[in-house]
């Protein structure tokens, strides 16, 4: 009795323990309610591709400065110490004759070199403005990414929105459908229908039934979707919260004004187009004199075992200014310089390019986006009618009064009534998201 006893509570205490680390588990992988702005503010942080970009920014924030430019001098110290072994023989004029086999030969010397471009044509300055042009593409670059990344979230979270509205809307259609199986069942069960009423009424619910399992597939690929966006562990469970709002206030004159003055795209083609620039103003400078400041301290002892000089010593510094003058180099500094001028044309017919294929991309997407508005106004009348004709067809079909195809007809239009309004939302939540993405206002 004691031991079944002692068993008994083993076990229960065994089973609440495993109980208690499912709780902890879940609550682990579950984050809650998730709104649109904490999921671009999670993304902001983590999401992978910013901070790539981040990383680039710095690497070319750390390259801007003189020291890569070329202002400041150079200034290296060399050291050698060597040791030989000779054979000598000397006769001097006063008759001396030495001989030695043997003899070792220590020298050592040190120098401190300072060599200083005081003068390069200008090169230096060409090429630290073109260190900050690119310092500042590398921003606008990690800003295109931002909002970039902000419109893929904000795509992934208005389709989970969207998906789950779907699902709500189909689960309550399926209520009808379940209603319609019912009466087909009654009336069959009475002899006043044929079996084939009843099993098409089965075989409607069922593909409505496929069709949610599907849904909840997609909407299970979205959340994960969603997770990867925002740089997060793709099995993290959560519930999004908000509705499909697009905005309606735009206008097409207000949204080109901010394409033209804030579009990244474009303000990176225009940065481009200012390296290339100090590009050409670098091929220049190598047709202008160098002049270079050069200064130095020697120091060199010298010891031998024999010969005329035992021992010498000498140390102190030393200075000159050079001057080199190019004369010619085969023309490949005009070359250079052509080529230059080639490329500042073609990126600025890029500019005119992309400024042209803003304003198309902005029609399109104004396009888009007014026609989204004003076919979820009209599918909303329509939706009204629709649920007011089927709550009527379920009574007229319960009373024999209109067949089982007809009342199908009813609930199907109803499904793709409410499909047909969820989608013109989020058309137009996107179309308005993509015009605030080429204006690079997604983010400020």
């Amino acid at each position: 009795m004691i031991h079944n006893k002692l068993v008994h509570i083993f076990f229960l205490n065994k089973s609440l323990t495993i109980l208690l680390c499912l709780i902890l588990i879940i609550h682990t992988n579950v984050a809650g309610q998730l709104t649109l702005e904490e999921a671009i503010r999670t993304g902001i942080e983590n999401n992978f591709q910013i901070k790539i970009e981040k990383n680039n920014q710095r690497s070319n924030i750390i390259l801007n400065n003189w020291g890569t430019a070329g202002l400041w001098p150079v200034v290296s110290l060399n050291s050698t110490i060597g040791i030989a072994s000779n054979s000598l023989e000397q006769k001097l004029v006063n008759g001396t004759v030495i001989k030695r086999d043997g003899a070792l030969l220590r020298n050592s010397n040190a120098g401190l070199l300072i060599s200083w471009s005081i003068f390069d044509g200008m090169r230096m300055f060409a090429t630290k403005k073109r260190l900050e042009e690119l310092e500042r593409n590398g921003e606008l670059n990690f800003r295109r990414q931002i909002n970039t990344a902000v419109f893929d979230i904000i795509g992934a979270f208005q389709l989970i929105l969207q998906l789950e509205q779907q699902e709500k809307a189909l689960r309550e259609s399926i209520s009808f459908f379940e209603e319609r199986k019912k009466i087909a069942e009654d009336r069959f069960r009475v002899g006043t229908a044929a079996q084939t009423d009843l099993l098409q009424a089965k075989t409607d619910l069922n593909i409505q039934q496929a069709n949610l399992y599907n849904l909840k597939n997609n909407i299970q690929q979205a959340y994960t979707n969603l997770n990867h966006l925002m740089g997060r562990d793709p099995s993290i469970v959560y519930r999004v919260q908000g509705n499909i709002i697009p905005d309606t206030t735009l206008t097409i004159a207000s949204v080109k004004e901010k394409v033209l003055a804030g579009n990244f795209d474009l303000l990176m083609a225009q940065s481009q187009l200012s390296i290339l620039f100090q590009n050409k103003r670098e091929i220049i400078s190598q047709r202008l004199p160098v002049v270079t400041l050069n200064g130095n301290f020697n120091f060199n002892q010298n010891r031998n075992d024999a010969g005329f000089t035992l021992f010498s010593r000498n140390s102190g510094p030393s200075g000159n200014i050079g001057i080199a003058i190019p004369l010619f180099n085969g023309g490949n500094i005009i070359r250079q310089q052509q080529v230059a001028d080639v490329a500042i044309q073609s990126q600025q017919i890029n500019i005119k390019q992309l400024q042209n294929q803003l304003h198309r991309d902005l029609l399109n997407s104004y396009a888009v986006y007014k026609n989204a508005l004003e076919l979820a106004a009209l599918e909303t009348q329509t939706l009204q009618l629709i649920e007011e004709n089927n709550m009527i067809a379920t009574e007229r079909f319960r009373k024999l009064a209109i067949t089982s195809l007809e009342w199908r007809q009813i609930q199907l239009d109803m499904i793709n009534c409410q499909t047909r309004y969820l989608n013109a939302l989020f058309t137009a939540r996107m179309a308005e998201a993509e015009m605030k993405l080429l204006a690079g206002v997604l983010v400020n």
